[in-house]
């Protein structure tokens, strides 16, 4: 009979459970079981509790994709790992064959293996070896939880070429906007945040924008533009899924200017749009979509060194039986970052 484990089961929108359920097993030569330390809750999670977006799954299942932890069983073929190895895996299990993944586009492979990774907001997990990263000693668990969402946003910020010198408007400060604000500041910009949330703008000034505008009280587009000499930002990032932020964002750039749709909008939606903004104004535009296998490397890099101060960004540290009051904290938009530890290893 299989050992149990407790783990947070998503029946439908808002009925999320801990239950006890089969621990997974070794199933591959080349698979890792791995105790679960902690895990962050994503706005993709929140999409389906809140039933923003169709569940991948008819059953309950468990949601989590932001978690690392110890490795507590390896199969034959698993090389450079031990067991007390500690590890943040990556869902994208990718196959480096493909059209786009000898492009260097592997974040689009065409043979995505899905269920190869097992874990989430549960006890154990289990993952193949070559798509994880080692957690330096340096480096808690509840900070490697960071990896994939990091990942993600230096995927955003190359995509967007931020040269030395440039302004670059981010708009939105949860903590994929703040994580933006740090990686834009490491890349050597002048840093403006917009939001409607004050405490989170506050937060932006402390980990190091130059300035800050909340589009509850002032126009975001005038005011970038005041920042800069009438002429507006030479980058801007959008980091909430709002069609109006997008919209706002072709507005907050000069001439020339690059805009970046990284955050998906959810509920889906459109805008107006004359090309001739585009065409006259010689804008770029493009958008951002999860990460490589390098930029998960370069992500663990850049939490091990503090270019990225993670632990900045929780603001709630829960247990696993509170899985779903944290839930709840993310979707009232309440703090900022969401962390449920599964085990007692210190942050």
């Amino acid at each position: 009979m299989a050992e149990k484990m407790k783990a947070a089961r998503l029946h439908g929108v808002g009925d999320l459970k801990v239950e006890d359920v089969d621990r997974p097993e070794l199933k591959n030569d080349d698979d890792v079981l791995i105790r679960i330390h902690a895990c962050g809750i994503c706005p993709s999670d929140l999409r389906a509790y809140a039933g923003q977006r169709k569940r991948r799954s008819d059953g309950p299942y468990t949601p989590g994709h932001e978690w690392a932890g110890e490795i507590i069983d390896a199969g034959n073929a698993v090389e450079g790992y031990a067991i007390g190895d500690r590890v943040a895996p990556s869902w994208r299990v990718m196959c480096g064959e493909c059209h786009y993944c000898i492009r260097g586009m592997a974040n689009y492979c065409e043979n995505l293996v899905r269920g190869r990774v097992v874990g989430g907001f549960c006890e154990y997990g289990l993952a193949p070896y070559k798509h994880m990263v080692k957690v330096p000693d340096t480096v808690s668990s509840l900070k490697a939880c960071f990896t994939e969402p990091v990942a993600c946003c230096i995927n955003g910020n190359l995509d967007t070429r931020i040269r030395t010198g440039d302004t670059v408007v981010i708009v939105g400060s949860g903590p994929i906007g703040l994580t933006h604000v740090m990686l834009a500041r490491h890349a050597g910009a002048r840093v403006i945040v917009s939001d409607v949330i004050q405490s989170r703008l506050d937060k932006a000034l402390e980990l190091g924008a130059d300035a800050v505008i909340n589009a509850s009280k002032e126009d975001p587009i005038a005011r970038v533009k005041e920042l800069t000499g009438g002429y507006g930002a030479d980058c801007a990032i959008t980091a909430m899924g709002i069609v109006k932020a997008q919209a706002q964002a072709l507005d907050m750039v000069d001439i020339g200017g690059r805009v970046n749709f990284f955050a998906g909008t959810y509920p889906a939606g459109t805008f107006e749009l004359d090309p001739n903004h585009l065409h006259y104004r010689t804008l770029h535009v493009t958008g951002s979509h999860d990460y490589t296998p390098r930029h998960f490397q370069i992500a663990m890099d850049f939490i091990r060194l503090g270019t990225v101060d993670v632990a900045a960004l929780v603001s709630h540290e829960l247990q696993l039986a509170d899985v779903r009051g944290g839930f709840e904290t993310v979707k009232n938009q309440q703090g900022l970052k969401v962390i449920v530890q599964m085990s007692q290893e210190n942050a």
